[in-house]
């Protein structure tokens, strides 16, 4: 969600000190009327690698998305295609899916087609549930893996590149403070304005999806008072944390590495011990 314009409050984006001092990319890239994938992702983040290896430098992949990260790293093989199961239904827009059959239903048909990927998906995203319903029906109709399998397989296949992935990991207690602690912070520092504003204008599928986005439009509307939405972001939050865990037990070869609250300075220690033993 940090490639888009006009959220950097919401998207928990890096402070300007930090973009004017480390240069990053595919940060504030997009307007919020684009839509976004995995996809796109991995094919713009190639072309920015080459040209930062071409400048003999280190590119540092960072973030949570264990889709994204696999789509660019290996061959997500189901990007882009035709759902038999939208061709199957008439139904032309994942929307019309959801307002034709609801999103229960929507999961419950993802729980019989695969249910590992059921038991990680947001329930709350009715976008990403019928793309993991496209996705088990074309893994299907190609390979008769499910989806889950197919992405187990691909954490194994070759990458194009040489790579050494490193996982954070804290306690529960704590990640699930730092979540309250960031909520709170960035409702108290512009977060609802940003929203505000950005509704003025078009906003994608993709950029509505940012988690608080769907929450605060609700406060805005008068439908739920400002500690409900707070409320509901944190266990966003907390959901999602969850689903990055998930995705990091799942990557083979990850240095994990252990912080606590204020332990990050160490954990900096620890990446970079680790690629000077491995450019040796």
């Amino acid at each position: 969600m940090q490639v888009y314009r006009g959220l950097p409050v919401l998207t928990d984006q890096p402070a300007a000190e930090m973009l004017a001092a480390v240069p990053h990319h595919l940060v504030a890239a997009i307007g919020l009327d684009e839509e976004y994938s995995a996809a796109r992702f991995a094919r713009e983040a190639r072309v920015i690698i080459r040209g930062i290896a071409g400048r003999g430098n280190l590119p540092l992949l960072v973030g949570g998305t264990g889709l994204y990260i696999r789509a660019l790293l290996g061959d997500f093989s189901f990007a882009g295609r035709v759902s038999a199961l939208r061709s199957r239904l008439c139904r032309s827009t994942w929307q019309e899916y959801i307002r034709v059959e609801g999103p229960d239903a929507a999961y419950r048909e993802l729980m019989l087609r695969d249910p590992a990927a059921a038991d990680v998906i947001d329930r709350d995203n009715p976008r990403r549930l019928v793309r993991a319903l496209e996705a088990a029906e074309a893994a299907a109709n190609s390979c008769g893996r499910s989806v889950s399998a197919e992405r187990r397989r691909l954490w194994t296949s070759e990458s194009p590149y040489e790579v050494i992935s490193f996982g954070l990991i804290a306690p529960r207690t704590d990640i699930y403070r730092r979540i309250e602690d960031r909520v709170d912070r960035m409702l108290a520092s512009g977060a609802i304005d940003e929203v505000g504003e950005a509704r003025r204008g078009t906003v994608s599928a993709t950029a509505s999806q940012a988690i608080g986005f769907r929450e605060i439009c609700e406060y805005l509307d008068g439908h739920i008072t400002i500690d409900q939405a707070a409320a509901a972001i944190k266990q966003k939050s907390r959901r999602y944390a969850k689903r990055q865990l998930t995705w990091m037990r799942k990557m083979p070869d990850i240095v994990r590495i252990d912080v606590a609250s204020r332990a990050y300075t160490g954990a900096v220690q620890t990446i970079i011990d680790h690629i000077h033993d491995a450019s040796d």
